[in-house]
C-alpha cells in the first residue's frame, strides 16, 4: 500500500501542471481500479484507509498549485465528492445461503 501511495504522490506532482481536473480524473481512475481489485469481503477498513490517504495526497497537491491555499476541506469535499467513488465491497466472498 505504501508503494502505491508513493507512486500516486509522484504522479499527482507531475499532473499538477496540467490542472486540477487532470489530477481528479487520475485519482478517480486509480480509486476505481483499486476498489474493483481489493473490494472483497472483510477489507472495508483497508479500503477506507486507502481512500482517505489518497484524498489527503490530492488535497495537498491541489493546494500547492498556487502560493496561497486554494482550497479548504469544506470546498474540497464539495468539489471532489462527486468524482470519488463511495467505498463499497464489490466481491462478496461469503455469499449468504439460499
Amino acid at each position: 500500500m505504501r508503494k502505491k501511495l508513493r507512486e500516486t504522490n509522484v504522479r499527482l506532482a507531475y499532473l499538477r501542471t496540467q490542472g486540477g481536473k487532470a489530477m481528479i480524473e487520475y485519482v478517480r481512475r486509480h480509486l476505481q481500479g483499486h476498489l474493483q481489485y481489493y473490494g472483497v469481503s472483510g477489507n472495508s477498513r483497508g479500503l477506507r484507509q486507502h481512500v482517505h490517504k489518497i484524498r489527503r495526497i490530492l488535497f495537498k497537491w491541489i493546494n500547492r498549485r498556487s502560493q496561497r491555499r486554494s482550497a479548504t476541506w469544506a470546498t474540497f469535499d464539495k468539489t471532489v465528492a462527486q468524482y470519488i467513488l463511495p467505498v463499497r465491497i464489490v466481491h462478496n466472498l461469503y455469499p449468504s445461503p439460499r
